[in-house]
């Protein structure tokens, strides 16, 4: 029974052996950034039924770099040969991850959650970055809907059953709701601001709007710090920057 009831994952994505790199200077500076990212998040979550990490990557409003940090925190922990790692396009809204990688939006999450698509039609595997990817599928007229339905929830669980790490990009949170509708069945979120552009108090409006959704918060990346200038600061918990505007 256990068997029939697993999710299997599409077959090797044909494109996914051509590498794409969206940081055109500094690679392996910003590879180390989010391996520290990756290392921080992993000691933030402490899970003891042995069962896969599941975070959420948001941020307050648009254009803040969420979908750039997914894709690489999804590369980093995919470099550790041993992990099964499961990217998942959850920004029903305003979708990038399939531009990134090059890959189809659709079928997709909502394909899926509509059972218009089985597991294995929606899921593909990434072979040159060892991870797996569900885009986000068909737009539906009501996001929250299915983000907020039973039938997500149990998706969730059964996917951190199969998976080590389940890295989930959302639309911002300050703009609409969706992350705030199921981050309290993830293990947390990482918040992601842009340096010199977003402002203490929507990063504190954005803290205090998924703690009210019983959110844990693990930390925040700072995103698009200029390290040529002197007198930046961290944010609360852990920050790196990385790339350029042309990012995200």
């Amino acid at each position: 029974m256990a068997k029939r009831n697993r999710l299997q994952p599409r077959r090797v994505d044909p494109k996914s052996d051509q590498k794409i790199d969206h940081v055109n200077k500094n690679k392996e500076q910003v590879r180390e950034y989010f391996n520290n990212a990756r290392i921080n998040i992993d000691y933030s979550i402490i899970k003891e039924d042995g069962s896969g990490k599941s975070f959420i990557i948001t941020s307050g409003l648009q254009s803040e770099g969420k979908s750039f940090c997914s894709l690489n925190l999804a590369r980093s922990y995919g470099s550790i040969t041993e992990n099964k790692v499961l990217l998942i396009d959850c920004d029903l809204h305003a979708p990038k991850l399939h531009r990134y990688l090059n890959i189809p939006s659709k079928p997709g999450l909502t394909d899926f959650l509509s059972n218009k698509n089985n597991f294995t039609e929606v899921c593909s595997y990434n072979r040159q970055e060892n991870f797996y990817v569900i885009t986000s599928g068909t737009k539906v007229p009501s996001s929250s809907v299915f983000l907020s339905g039973k039938s997500f929830r149990n998706l969730l669980e059964k996917l951190e059953k199969q998976f080590n790490y389940i890295i989930i990009d959302t639309p911002p949170v300050l703009q609409v709701t969706d992350a705030c509708s199921f981050a309290a069945y993830t293990d947390g979120v990482v918040i992601v601001t842009r340096a010199a552009e977003s402002t203490k108090p929507n990063l504190k409006l954005t803290i205090d709007t998924l703690t009210k959704a019983q959110a844990t918060i693990l930390g925040v990346i700072l995103n698009d710090v200029d390290f040529t200038k002197q007198g930046y600061g961290y944010g609360y918990g852990y920050s790196y920057g990385y790339g350029t505007r042309e990012d995200e």
